[in-house]
């Protein structure tokens, strides 16, 4: 098969055709034959930070229902996090997710081990066996405080007995200097990817080490005084937002931190906000507009993704990368509805912002999404 269109190939827009074989790009050339797409075809989007939930949270939402918001946002594979409910802290537990994925999944999917103080002896030998079966992205999201709180002894043994990517989440309370303090002490004691940084401080410290960060669309638009809904770590106030937009430069991926709850829920303080279909989207609008540089976009929301996580032949349009394409005319855009989404939730806190969401989506080379308009079933995405 042989696309043709306005593909973003190698850091700028470009009239080209890619031509795919099994799933893969073998040729990129200017000179070939083939379909016409219509509109501007971005690599689609890596998103290494949602929570689907499913098993006894099902209610609220589920890797089929996750995923499918997943594909209509332009995503073809997520990292899903492991404290689910019963939480994936070992081989078993793993597996029995899964093979739910495998059965569900509408993108590809790939899933974290958890880590706590009652695996950390074990952990090396729980990935082993797992990784006999499966691609494991990361130990994490590691949590320095809440129900699968390690300290940071466990953090540090942790860190000698694997070699594997470890995030975390770097907070022991709520407030600003908490994150500070905690990526302070986890640099001492080594590499780490950390998870939806809110604060330019803390940011601009990864930024300085041999780690790596991720931001959130959230953290980044709103400021506690928009949105009073709790989420971990908290929205900041409008000068520190301001601050960690100044220096969004510096983040090395962008990602959703998809964390659906009921609205009852909601009320009651459960923390985390849905996003995994409206982050691209959003961010593309942002692209339309100037506020944003498309390289920016790609680098932190599909090549660092793939590189940071060990994610081969995902990335960028390229030869030997997968066929993976979101295609966006720049000319739909419109208001972001709950109605519209796919999430079980049937909220989102970027109600009425601007949006351009992807008209059609191919994963390995074939298309799933036309006109915004399904064209596979659930478990046709890949479980790594």
């Amino acid at each position: 098969m042989i696309l043709c269109g306005d593909f973003f190939y190698r850091g700028r827009i470009t009239d080209c055709c890619v031509k795919i074989e099994n799933g893969i790009i073998v040729d990129v050339k200017k000179d070939m034959k083939g379909k016409r797409v219509k509109g501007v075809v971005m690599p689609a989007g890596i998103d290494v930070h949602v929570h689907f939930r499913d098993f006894r949270e099902s209610y609220k939402e589920t890797i089929e229902s996750g995923s499918l918001s997943a594909l209509y946002g332009g995503v073809c594979l997520v990292v899903d996090q492991p404290n689910t409910d019963p939480p994936i802290l070992d081989a078993e537990t793993y597996f029995r997710r899964m093979e739910t994925a495998g059965k569900k999944t509408y993108v590809d999917y790939s899933l974290n081990l958890g880590l706590t103080e009652d695996n950390v002896d074990e952990i090396d030998e729980i990935l082993r066996i797992v990784e006999e079966k499966h691609y494991v992205p990361a130990i994490g999201e590691v949590f320095l405080k809440g129900k699968m709180k390690v300290g940071y002894d466990v953090l540090k043994k942790a860190r000698c007995k694997v070699e594997k990517l470890i995030t975390v989440h770097a907070e022991e309370n709520d407030d600003e200097r908490s994150e500070v303090r905690a990526v302070e002490k986890c640099l001492r004691i080594g590499k780490f990817h950390f998870c939806h940084i809110s604060t330019a401080e803390a940011l601009t410290l990864i930024y300085n080490s041999n780690s790596t960060s991720e931001v959130t669309p959230h953290h980044l638009i709103f400021s506690n005084r928009d949105i009073k809904y709790k989420v971990n770590p908290p929205l900041r106030d409008g000068k520190v937002r301001v601050e960690l937009v100044k220096r969004f430069w510096m983040a090395d991926i962008l990602a959703s931190d998809h964390a659906p709850h009921t609205i009852e829920e909601k009320m009651d303080g459960a923390p985390g906000f849905p996003g995994v279909e409206t982050l691209y989207p959003m961010f593309f609008y942002m692209v339309k507009k100037g506020y944003v540089k498309m390289r920016d976009l790609v680098e932190k929301f599909v090549e660092n993704p793939a590189k940071i996580f060990g994610f081969k032949r995902y990335g960028e349009i390229d030869i030997g990368k997968y066929a993976n394409f979101a295609v966006f005319d720049p000319k739909m855009e419109k208001p972001i509805k709950a109605r519209d989404l796919h999430s079980k939730v049937n909220w989102t806190i970027y109600e009425n912002l601007m949006a351009i969401f992807p008209r059609d989506v191919y994963i390995r080379g074939e298309k799933v999404l036309e006109d915004r308009e399904l064209l596979i079933d659930r478990g046709f995405g890949n479980v790594l």
